[in-house]
């Protein structure tokens, strides 16, 4: 059988954002762009994710009338994130993802900066090819 390796299958165009953008603008990243996830990055280095899981939280402390209009998206992404190098295979990504219940990985090369972004679609897709599935 013939392993497939992260840098086979994952997303290379990833749409990513500062610490320091807000919120507001996140949304409309996340929904102009149809993302289920945003990786936030300094200096070309992934420091958090967010994620419909975090943003269907921050919905639901705004329907709890707590106001976050003035905050920016570093106040609500889930860091540190987990990240993983390109080389790995992909069934060690695919444990990882089910051991931290995460969906989710950026991938980063030797100097930790952002090249690609593992989506639990890329692991289906990937695996499929594989025939595990």
């Amino acid at each position: 059988m013939k392993e497939v390796y992260v840098f086979e299958v994952m997303t290379e165009n990833v749409t990513t954002c500062s610490p320091d953008t807000a919120l507001k603008d996140v949304v409309k990243i996340l929904s102009s762009n149809r993302l289920s996830s945003l990786v936030i990055t300094e200096n070309g280095a992934p420091v958090g994710i967010i994620t419909e899981r975090d943003m269907v939280a921050i919905l639901a402390d705004m329907l709890n009338d707590v106001v976050w209009d003035d905050l920016s998206i570093d106040h609500f992404m889930t860091s540190p994130t987990y990240t993983i190098p390109s080389e790995i295979a992909l069934h060690e990504a695919v444990e990882l993802s089910k051991d931290k219940n995460i969906r989710h990985l950026p991938v980063v090369n030797e100097n930790n900066k952002l090249i690609g972004l593992l989506t639990q679609t890329d692991m289906v897709n990937g695996l499929s090819r594989i025939n595990y599935i």
